[in-house]
């Protein structure tokens, strides 16, 4: 009778299966190298998209000025693409797979290394010691004399190990990586920032109108931090700035460009430029004072989770007209109407603090401004006419009428930013720094060894794994080699007859 055959089905796995094998699946692909270098990839692509539009921008302006494919860039957002959930998403998951790759490689650290029983011999040496004493004393080198520690001893090969762990260092170096996405996500649920302006003597409570995107669920404003901002003094600091005289004719210009000739300077007008702008701060808490600085560009004030930045300044200006008691305010580059004039007048920023001139010497500039009529105009609307320097208590006349410049006061502006995340992200990347250049610049050996002697010559195998630039394994051979060799006696030559 003919044999029969029964067909079997594969086997084929239900949706339950495949619900109950997914968690393992995802561990598998999220701990995978191959996996990192993808969402890599996949970011670096990002941020090249990222730096293409002018981030921060809005989507109005960016349509007046000629911008291509405005609904793509609303509908991905890729005028803020680094708060986008496409870029989100993309951080989030190598976040995810660096904290699976940093667990999935934490267990192994503390589980006991297998070592292959025979290894290929990098190094040789013959011994002069018998076998029981060769024994000893390769151990002894090995331990007192270079430092290394016991790694393995069960098989006939001796593995010992020197210097920083790489698999310590790779996994630190990860964990670090973590924590600074750690410090990420708490920038961006919890950080706010603002501005501020700040009065001479006059107290200002730091009461953000803003808060984080976590808390503005809930709450609109921080609400009081607990203590105030006084500023005691607000200086500026001015350098000179010549104007290069350019020459007009294309000979003198030649010259210039072939450097036959050097370029002139002028210094028209005594001109001067910024250098830099102080705020004297005191953080005031329960009536007392808890700590002060002098604030200036890049030189911010901590406390309390906040940075305060140097960001500005304003001037307001007390103009006196004729003799009337009354004075007018006016801000810095604003334009002031006065009474009895047909024109406005525009008062320029009050030129006041430290000068340091180009041959060294340091002057104080006495407060001055410039004043500038604004006049109509039927085609270009607006046009001014200098009108000449007004110093702190002098007077100009304009149409008849006595302007006087009685007072000024200086407010320093100042940009604060409430961030819980910097000092994470500060000692992490600090952390995952050092890491790295032990891993990469540092020196680690393993070394194993085994004590030959079936030829009837005592033989020591060495095979040695170096990591780390700083590493230098026929060194290290060359210092066993000294030390296992130096006691041996050496033959003489005999002295001539």
């Amino acid at each position: 009778m003919p044999a029969i055959i029964e067909k079997v089905r594969p086997y084929r796995i239900g949706a339950v299966g495949r619900l109950k094998r997914f968690p393992q699946w995802s561990l598998k692909t999220l701990s995978s190298i191959k996996t990192s270098v993808y969402i890599l990839g996949a970011l670096a692509l990002l941020y090249m998209v990222g730096t293409i539009f002018p981030q921060g921008g809005d989507i109005g302006e960016y349509a007046k000025a000629g911008g291509k494919y405005v609904s793509l860039v609303r509908f991905l957002d890729l005028l803020d693409f680094f708060s986008s959930p496409v870029f989100l998403l993309t951080a989030f998951l190598l976040l995810l797979n660096l904290a699976v790759c940093t667990y999935m490689r934490y267990a192994p650290l503390f589980a006991k290394r297998v070592f292959p029983k025979t290894f290929d011999p990098t190094h040789s040496f013959k011994l002069t010691h018998d076998y029981p004493e060769a024994l000893i004393e390769v151990r002894r080198v090995l331990h007192e004399k270079l430092g290394f520690r016991l790694v393995s001893k069960d098989n006939e090969w001796i593995v010992m190990e020197k210097g920083l762990s790489s698999r310590w260092l790779t996994w630190l170096y990860h964990a670090g990586i973590v924590l600074c996405f750690f410090g990420l996500i708490l920038s961006y649920l919890f950080a706010f920032e603002g501005e501020m302006t700040l009065k001479p003597r006059a107290p200002l409570i730091v009461a953000p109108p803003t808060t984080g995107r976590l808390a503005s669920l809930y709450q609109k404003t921080a609400g009081p931090a607990g203590f105030s901002l006084y500023l005691d003094d607000f200086s500026t600091e001015y350098i000179q700035h010549p104007s290069l005289d350019y020459p007009k004719d294309n000979i003198s210009r030649l010259s210039i460009g072939l450097g036959w000739k050097g370029p002139e300077y002028s210094m028209k007008n005594d001109p001067m430029t910024p250098k830099d702008w102080r705020s004297r701060l005191r953080v005031v808490k329960d009536g007392s004072t808890v700590t002060a600085k002098t604030i200036e560009v890049n030189d911010p004030l901590r406390y309390g989770g906040y940075t305060f930045y140097q960001a500005g300044y304003e001037q307001t200006l007390r103009i006196m007209v004729d003799f009337n008691p009354i004075a007018l305010e006016t801000k810095a580059d604003g334009e002031l109407i006065v009474p009895g004039l047909d024109t406005t007048l525009r008062f320029g920023t009050v030129r006041t603090g430290t000068l340091y001139r180009l041959d060294g010497t340091v002057d104080k500039i006495l407060p001055f401004t410039t004043v500038k009529a604004v006049l109509k105009t039927p085609v270009n609307g607006k046009k001014t006419e200098d009108l000449g320097k007004l110093d702190l208590g002098g007077s100009i006349i304009v149409d008849n009428r006595r302007i006087s410049l009685a007072d000024y006061e200086e407010s320093s502006v100042l940009s604060y930013r409430y961030d819980p995340g910097v000092a994470v992200l500060w000692w992490g990347g600090a952390f995952v720094l050092i890491t790295m250049c032990l891993r990469f610049y540092g020196r680690s050996y393993m070394v194993a060894y085994a004590v030959d002697e079936s030829a009837g010559i005592i033989c020591l195998n060495l095979h040695i794994v170096s990591k780390g630039l700083m590493a230098d394994t026929e060194k290290l051979a060359e210092r066993i080699g000294y030390y296992l060799t130096r006691d041996d006696i050496r033959p003489v030559p005999l002295p001539p007859l």
